[in-house]
């Protein structure tokens, strides 16, 4: 199993870089103790603003139960800091 933040290595974001740009999350059913989640997590957009100095990485995470039911979708956006020449860090 990779580590939780494999995810950001395979993008080459340092976390030092990175901000918490907004989180979301729509609740579809109740997860009950001994269920089994099943989690599956894309990147659904990735852009940039200011000129370069600021990009945006959209993920978007499913959440199914055993049973293959919907429990929730979650959405984050991570901000990452670009240094003042324009180049990506």
């Amino acid at each position: 199993m990779q580590p939780p933040n494999a995810w950001l290595d395979e993008l080459g974001l340092k976390v030092e870089r990175i901000l918490h740009g907004e989180q979301s999350f729509t609740y579809h059913r109740m997860a009950y103790a001994g269920d089994t989640l099943h989690v599956q997590a894309r990147i659904t957009d990735i852009y940039e603003k200011k000129g370069g100095a600021l990009d945006f990485v959209v993920r978007e995470t499913r959440v199914t139960n055993q049973d293959g039911e919907l429990v929730a979708d979650l959405r984050s956006v991570l901000v990452r800091r670009n240094s003042g020449t324009g180049e990506r860090e």
